[in-house]
């Protein structure tokens, strides 16, 4: 039987907190590791919590602000000191591919001097990410629709790619909202949802609670928590709701599966 848990490494909204690391996740699959978005501190998160890099099997990227993909050079640094020989690949957004490789070749992170494969591989709504008994179905959602008036007046190559992931393994189902640009990017997503990771900085909070429980979510863990976020709300919402489900995310937590 196929033993899952999804462990929070960061749950920090964009700006960097002393108590919070930025988003950064882990998907542990028996003995396998996928790693989800690359926040700043996630590598040290990483090894404070006993993950061993040579496990990880891919990285997934939901969107290139850097609260979510600042460490991911770092990441690849830690897997050359670890001595990985394996194969391994980083899927994010199409249109960061080719400005990623350039970030790593300007850092030294030279494919010709790694000891091991490292493929950029682009992510397509539709387009599911298979690896052995688990599946990986990409969400577009709106995060970054709002750069659209700066893309046209600069005349920029950004197509403002985020997605969500809806993960699914040993027939259990988990989604990751990533950042959103309203809780309407994944409602509909919900049915049957054994676990529901949204970030609480973009959402109607009562919206989500209210289609969570119609919808029969078994669990739904508050992430992407700001500073001056009123966690002690939210709760009493989830509480007044009948959602007993509800809980707000640490560093750390281990959501089993």
């Amino acid at each position: 039987m196929t033993k899952a848990a999804f462990t929070i490494l960061g749950s920090s909204a964009g700006m960097p907190q002393a108590g919070r690391i930025n988003s950064g996740y882990v998907l542990e699959v028996d003995a396998r590791l996928f790693q989800f978005d690359c926040g700043g501190g996630v590598c040290h998160a990483f090894r404070r919590y006993g993950f061993d890099p040579l496990a990880v099997e891919r990285i997934v990227i939901s969107h290139t602000h850097p609260d979510h993909v600042s460490d991911l050079p770092l990441f690849i640094q830690m897997e050359y000191l670890a001595g990985r020989r394996e194969p391994f690949v980083i899927h994010l957004p199409d249109e960061a591919v080719d400005s990623m490789k350039s970030l790593f070749r300007a850092m030294y992170l030279i494919q010709q001097k790694l000891p091991f494969e490292l493929s950029l591989a682009p992510v397509s709504a539709g387009e599911a990410i298979e690896a052995e008994g688990v599946k990986i179905e990409p969400i577009a959602n709106s995060h970054l629709v709002k750069y659209a008036p700066f893309v046209r007046e600069y005349g920029l190559k950004s197509k403002q790619e985020s997605y969500s992931y809806l993960i699914k393994v040993g027939g259990k189902s988990l989604l990751y909202s990533a950042d959103l640009g309203t809780e309407g990017d994944i409602l509909g997503y919900l049915d049957g949802l054994d676990v529901l990771v949204i970030e609480s900085t973009h959402i109607d909070l009562e919206r989500v609670i209210e289609n969570a429980a119609e919808c029969g979510v078994g669990r739904v863990v508050l992430t992407h928590i700001a500073e001056e976020y009123d966690v002690a709300k939210a709760l009493v919402m989830g509480q007044k709701a009948g959602m007993a489900n509800l809980m707000i995310a640490h560093d750390g937590l281990r959501i089993e599966l």
